[in-house]
């Protein structure tokens, strides 16, 4: 959430950065109204509270002086049991109002995001890769899947539903290579690794995903107060909820792999066909803790870190600056890496990079500073590292022979027994 001083103080770069974001601004005018009736109607119970005192040091001087004090007990009884009562319930009704429209209103976007309402208006910043002519038509990697006799599809949609997949053979192993290429390139980086819980409660979910996660992504446990995580993005940004980060120990670097699991639900129809969008995937993401001065470094850091991946698989690709109405509401900045498919003659989403600055870590009130000193929202950043099995489909249209076979990047080799080259079946 943003900071209540902004709307206070400052509402016009609210709106304004709503505006971009190609949103309708007349929330935050619901977040000054809440919060302007907030605040008289709190002030008013404090006057209350003080009528209180007030009245029982009246009691004590009529004590004193012997005198009758029926009507000044009466009067306290009163306030104490009728009207703060009434205006407690009014005042956190406000406030619970406030912040549910505080809660829906984007981060500030970062001056250097291109204004733009669609994906069409991402602004490329950089290519990297040589675009290979193969001599051949390249083969897709819905067909080079089953080529190599690497899924059953077929199977798992009968055992788990639509776009549910089996890995199998080879691609068992890539997958797993690619798992533990990713994690090592962290961790020889400073990142510290971590296994995360795959369900999250809904209050902390609530806080680490988006509104719209629940509606479009988000898989809830039957009976339960539990999700099962989309991302380990929220698993890891719960880390530290209700805590405070002693300033020297900044920035905390965080790495963990986990399978995710989506619904889908805005792809209906998108890419029903082998394993690029699945309900159930695997990845390595980063996950960084900063402080503000340091998180705009952090977030090129944080990219170059998922480039040096993808160029060690030797996957050309290109970074996008995101347009400010395809963001996401938690973050100020977002760049993504897309990776070429030949197949397509394309590129598509592999890597998301976010600097989410103070908006997320104030939902889960988090916060950096020294004991008994003051105390200060930090930020939070976040990245894919690699998502296997998107980067599988990468990966076999870009190292494929004329024949359906896959030649292993040198980078994965050492994780897959020395094998060079994954045969056709």
């Amino acid at each position: 959430m943003i900071d209540i001083k902004v709307f206070r103080e400052n509402p016009d770069i609210i709106i304004q950065s709503e505006k971009n974001r190609f949103k309708d601004p007349s929330n935050i005018y619901k977040v000054i109204e809440y919060d302007n009736n907030w605040r008289k109607e709190k002030k008013a119970l404090e006057e209350l509270r003080h009528q209180i005192n007030v009245t029982a040091k009246h009691i004590n001087e009529l004590k004193k002086q012997k005198k009758e004090f029926e009507d000044e007990i009466k009067k306290i009884n009163e306030i104490k049991n009728i009207e703060i009562p009434k205006k407690e319930a009014l005042v956190k009704e406000l406030h619970e109002k406030r912040e549910k429209y505080r809660y829906i209103i984007g981060n500030l976007l970062h001056k250097s995001v291109p204004i733009g309402k669609t994906e069409e208006l991402n602004k490329v910043e950089r290519n990297w890769g040589k675009i290979v002519d193969f001599g051949f038509t390249p083969k897709s990697h819905i067909d080079l899947v089953e080529i190599i006799d690497g899924v059953d599809l077929e199977t798992a949609s009968v055992i788990a539903g639509s776009r549910a997949y089996y890995l199998k053979n080879d691609l068992v192993l890539l997958n797993l290579a690619l798992i533990s290429f990713a994690l090592n390139h962290l961790i020889s980086k400073g990142y510290v690794p971590y296994w995360t819980p795959y369900f999250i409660k809904h209050e902390v979910m609530e806080k680490a995903a988006e509104l719209a996660d629940f509606e479009e992504q988000l898989y809830k446990i039957e009976g339960k107060d539990l999700y099962l995580i989309a991302t380990s993005e929220q698993t890891l940004a719960a880390l530290h909820m209700n805590k405070l980060i002693d300033e020297k120990e900044l920035p905390l670097k965080y790495t963990a792999y986990s399978a995710c699991f989506r619904r889908e639900a805005g792809a209906h129809g998108k890419d029903t066909k082998g394993i690029f969008r699945i309900h159930q995937f695997d990845k390595v993401e980063q996950y960084v803790y900063c402080h503000p001065d340091d998180s705009w470094k952090m977030h090129d850091e944080m990219i170059k870190a998922s480039e040096e991946i993808y160029q060690q698989l030797e996957l050309p690709y290109r970074i996008v600056n995101i347009a400010s109405g395809e963001m996401n509401d938690n973050a100020a900045k977002k760049y993504d890496l897309e990776g070429w498919f030949p197949a397509q003659g394309t590129y598509r989403e592999l890597v998301s990079c976010s600097n989410c600055t103070d908006y997320q870590a104030r939902k889960l009130n988090i916060k950096y500073g020294t004991a008994g000193k003051e105390r200060f929202i930090i930020h939070t950043l976040n990245s894919t590292a690699i998502a296997t099995e998107r980067t599988i489909c990468c990966l076999l249209e870009n190292h494929q022979n004329e024949d359906g076979s896959i030649n292993i990047p040198k980078a994965l080799r050492i994780y897959m027994n020395g094998k060079e080259k994954i045969l056709v079946k």
